[in-house]
């Protein structure tokens, strides 16, 4: 059994004793206020939390375990009762607490120091075991929401013992308890590599509670999030990102985190149960890029703007070698075909400003390149007609993945005598 705090030395733990000019008598000052290290979590618990009180007085003596208690706010409750409470089923009206007292595991709270407390949001019943000698039925699953609740407030009180009777309130703070963030669907659930695609995240759990909901694909965030007031979806647009499949969308909500390849977080496994979508949702980003200026009569040499991602990560071939392994960009006939259709010119790269945005520069007085391995065709002029500037990370005949950008209107490149 771990040692308590006594009664009898509250004077220098808790409160501070205040002699007023002429009395005989201690006024006690009020029971000091804690801050938490996340004021929000989500239903079910098991987030740990630390409480600092911002006191020069010993709040939590060395060699005791304070006492921890969430306690529901509601009809007839705000503030933390003087002394510890029985624990009490949670019951809700609506979405308006009336009862509920759920004490931490001691074995899940650690004294810090003087003044900050370790513990962790109840997930199960405490006691475990009831008096009857069978597994609790109060509060089995811990801090919970409950009736028509989507957030609930509650009070936590620590004390110097668990007794209803004689324990004495050390600190208070205030936690509130959101539902768990789950995904149900993405529309659109791609995005070009250049960003800037709006996107449609329904599910539950998003409501901006205490804090408001972030999200990111990869390490990409995105930006300009929207939640819905019933928190049920949201619309978010993509940032910049290299192509890539089965990628994971996370959304960071008061309630917790949720990827949409884990959608209904439970961290289990896709099964069959029809109640849950738990199939992981996988979010695309093709390679596609955006090129300016998007025509040029034959005969003459153009700098091409090219905006897209990734760039950063490929070595461009400098030297007009179009069948060297490094990535290239060339002027295609719709779709590059690794054998059949490489392009008619290479537009060089002179510069990689960043990953996302390159210069280069397209030749078109320059006589055309063999379809099949790129070599010169000697005087065959490049003709007009519409064309698509295409990156490929190899320009090699025998590249495993030269991973060429999507034929995109974008990419449209137009030679005629405009």
């Amino acid at each position: 059994m771990s040692q308590r705090v006594t009664r009898a030395g509250l004077a220098s733990i808790a409160v501070t004793a205040l002699v007023l000019a002429g009395a005989g008598s201690p006024v006690w000052a009020a029971t000091p206020a804690m801050t938490l290290s996340s004021v929000t979590g989500p239903s079910g618990g098991g987030t740990i939390i630390t409480g600092t009180v911002a006191s020069p007085f010993v709040v939590f003596p060395a060699g005791t375990t304070p006492a921890v208690q969430f306690q529901y706010v509601g009809t007839g409750s705000t503030t933390c009762s003087a002394t510890a409470g029985a624990v009490a089923q949670i019951a809700v009206t609506g979405t308006t607490g009336t009862d509920g007292v759920q004490t931490v595991d001691p074995d899940q709270v650690r004294r810090v120091s003087a003044t900050k407390v370790l513990f962790t949001v109840p997930s199960q019943a405490y006691p475990v075991i009831g008096e009857d000698g069978y597994p609790s039925t109060i509060n089995p699953t811990g801090v919970v929401l409950a009736g028509a609740q989507t957030w609930a407030k509650w009070n936590v009180c620590v004390y110097d013992t668990d007794s209803t009777v004689s324990s004495t309130l050390l600190a208070t703070a205030s936690y509130t308890v959101t539902a768990r963030p789950t995904i149900t669907s993405i529309i659109p659930a791609s995005s070009p590599a250049g960003g800037g695609q709006s996107i449609t995240v329904n599910g539950t759990g998003f409501s901006a509670v205490t804090t408001a909901t972030t999200g990111a694909i990869g390490d990409v965030p995105l930006v300009d999030i929207k939640v819905a007031p019933n928190g049920n979806s949201l619309t978010a647009t993509t940032g910049p990102r290299a192509s890539g499949t089965g990628l994971a969308l996370t959304l960071t909500t008061p309630g917790g985190t949720v990827s949409s390849l884990d959608p209904d977080n439970n961290d289990q496994p896709e099964d069959a149960d029809p109640d849950t979508d738990d199939a992981p949702i996988g979010f695309l980003y093709s390679n596609g890029i955006t090129i300016a200026p998007r025509t040029a009569p034959a005969g003459t040499t153009v700098v091409v703007d090219v905006n897209g991602a990734g760039f950063s990560g490929l070595s461009f071939s400098a030297a007009g070698d179009p069948q060297s392994t490094q990535a290239h960009v060339f002027l295609v006939r719709d779709a590059y075909v690794l054998d059949s259709n490489r392009g008619v010119a290479e537009c060089v790269v002179q510069a990689v400003i960043g990953d996302t945005e390159l210069i280069c520069t397209l030749d078109l007085s320059a006589d055309q390149l063999s379809l099949t391995d790129s070599s010169t065709l000697p005087s065959t002029p490049i003709t007009d007609g519409a064309y698509f500037l295409t990156v490929v990370a190899d320009g090699s005949t025998t590249a495993l993945n030269p991973d060429p950008s999507i034929v995109s209107s974008g990419a449209a490149f137009i030679v005629a005598p405009y």
